[in-house]
C-alpha cells in the first residue's frame, strides 16, 4: 500500500511541476511521468527489473529530448537504487543493477554541460557518486538487518520448537519413571502380600493363632507400598514434593531381606568389599536390582534359597542375586521388571546380565562409581 501511494503520489508531483512550468519539459516528458513512478510499486518485489527499467527511460527521455531536470525524476532514482540494495536477492542482481544506473548516469551526463573547472570537476563528481552510493549503501544495511532480525526469529522458532521438544521427552522419560517405580513397588509388595497371604490360609487351617504373623506381615507391607506409592506418585506435584518420603536405597536393605526371608526363602547376604556410601542414584539402583531379583525369586516355586551379593570395589559396585529355583528368571509374568532394571543400568552406563544356569537363576548387575 505504501509503494501504490508513493509511485502516485510522485506521479500527481510529476505532472504537477510539468503543468505549472515550476519545471520546464517537452510533451515527450508528460507521456514518460506515468513510466517514471508507476514503476515504485514493484520495487520491493522485483528491484533489480525496476532499476533497469527507470534506467532504461532515463536513457530513452535523455536521448530523445535532452530532459533531465526533474527533482521527481531524481527521486525515483534514489528510491530504485535504495531499493536495489535493500531488496535485490543476489549479488548477481545487484551488480545488474548497479551497472544500468552507471550507464544511464554517464549517458546523461555526456548530454549535459559540466564545470570548467577542476574544483567544479571534483564537485560534481563527488555528487554523482554520492547520489548512487547513499542510498544503495543505506538499502543493504537496512537488509542486513533485516536478514539479522529474521534471522533470530528462525532461530527464535527453532529453540521454542526444540524446547517443546525436549519437555515432550521429558514428560515421557517422567511417565516411564514412574511406571517402573511403580513396578518395582508394587509387584515386589503384591508378591509378599500373596506368599503370606498363602502362609495365612495355611496357619488358619492349622492353627488360628498362627495366623498373626502373616497378617503382620501383609499390613506392613501394604502400608509401606502405599508410601512408596505416595511418594512416586507425589513427585507429579511440585508442592508436595518436601512432604515426601526419601527414595528407598540399601539402608532398607535388612528390611527387604526380612520380607523375603518371611515369605519362606533363606536367604544368605554376603558383602564384599568396604561399603561406602552411594551416590543417589547408584543408591536406589543397586536397591531396585536386588528388590527385584527377590521379588523374581518368590515367584518361583521351587525357590528355596537365594544368595545376596553386595562387592564394593573403587570403580563400581557389584550386585547379584543368585537363587535355586528352576531358572525360570522371569517369574512367568510379563518381564518388564526385568527389562526396568536393565533400563536403569544402562541409563548408569553400568553392565547386566541375567539369565538362568545349571540350577537357579542368576541376576549380576555393574554399576560404575564415576
Amino acid at each position: 500500500m505504501f509503494d501504490v501511494a508513493l509511485a502516485l503520489g510522485l506521479l500527481v508531483a510529476k505532472l504537477a511541476t510539468l503543468a505549472t512550468g515550476l519545471q520546464a519539459g517537452p510533451a515527450l516528458a508528460y507521456v514518460l511521468a506515468p513510466a517514471w513512478t508507476l514503476p515504485l510499486v514493484w520495487r520491493r518485489r522485483h528491484p533489480v527489473a525496476v532499476v533497469v527499467f527507470v534506467s532504461a527511460l532515463d536513457v530513452v527521455e535523455v536521448a530523445g529530448s535532452g530532459y533531465r531536470n526533474s527533482v521527481v525524476a531524481l527521486v525515483v532514482l534514489l528510491v530504485v537504487l535504495f531499493s536495489l540494495g535493500a531488496y535485490a536477492e543476489s549479488v548477481r542482481g545487484l551488480a545488474v543493477g548497479l551497472a544500468a544506473i552507471v550507464a544511464a548516469t554517464i549517458v546523461a551526463e555526456a548530454a549535459q554541460s559540466h564545470p570548467t573547472t577542476a574544483t567544479g570537476w571534483l564537485s560534481h563528481v563527488a555528487g554523482l557518486l554520492a547520489a548512487i552510493l547513499v542510498p544503495l549503501v543505506t538499502g543493504l544495511a537496512l537488509r542486513q538487518q533485516r536478514l539479522r532480525a529474521e534471522a533470530m526469529e528462525r532461530l527464535a522458532t527453532q529453540l521454542e520448537h526444540e524446547r517443546d521438544e525436549r519437555a515432550r521427552t521429558a514428560v515421557a522419560e517422567e511417565r516411564a519413571r514412574i511406571a517402573r517405580e511403580l513396578h518395582d513397588e508394587i509387584a515386589h509388595a503384591m508378591s509378599v502380600i500373596a506368599v503370606q497371604a498363602d502362609a495365612a490360609e495355611g496357619a488358619l487351617a492349622r492353627d488360628p493363632a498362627l495366623v498373626e504373623s502373616p497378617l503382620v506381615a501383609i499390613r506392613d507391607t501394604a502400608r509401606t507400598a502405599l508410601a512408596d506409592m505416595r511418594r512416586v506418585l507425589g513427585g507429579l506435584r511440585a508442592d508436595e514434593r518436601a512432604d515426601l518420603a526419601p527414595e528407598p536405597g540399601l539402608a532398607r536393605l535388612g528390611a527387604l531381606l526380612d520380607q523375603a526371608r518371611a515369605g519362606g526363602l533363606d536367604v544368605d547376604l554376603r558383602i564384599e568389599g568396604e561399603p561406602t556410601p552411594l551416590p543417589p542414584a547408584l543408591d536406589l539402583a543397586a536397591y531396585r536390582v536386588l528388590q527385584e531379583g527377590l521379588t523374581n525369586v518368590r515367584k518361583h516355586a521351587s525357590a528355596r534359597r537365594v544368595e545376596v551379593v553386595l562387592r564394593y570395589g573403587h570403580e563400581a559396585v557389584g550386585v547379584e542375586v543368585v537363587d535355586d529355583g528352576d531358572g525360570s528368571g522371569n517369574g512367568g509374568g510379563s518381564g518388564r521388571g526385568l527389562a526396568g532394571v536393565r533400563e536403569r543400568v544402562a541409563l548408569l552406563g553400568g553392565d547386566f546380565v541375567a539369565g538362568p544356569r545349571a540350577t537357579g537363576f542368576a541376576l549380576r548387575v555393574t554399576l560404575p562409581l564415576a
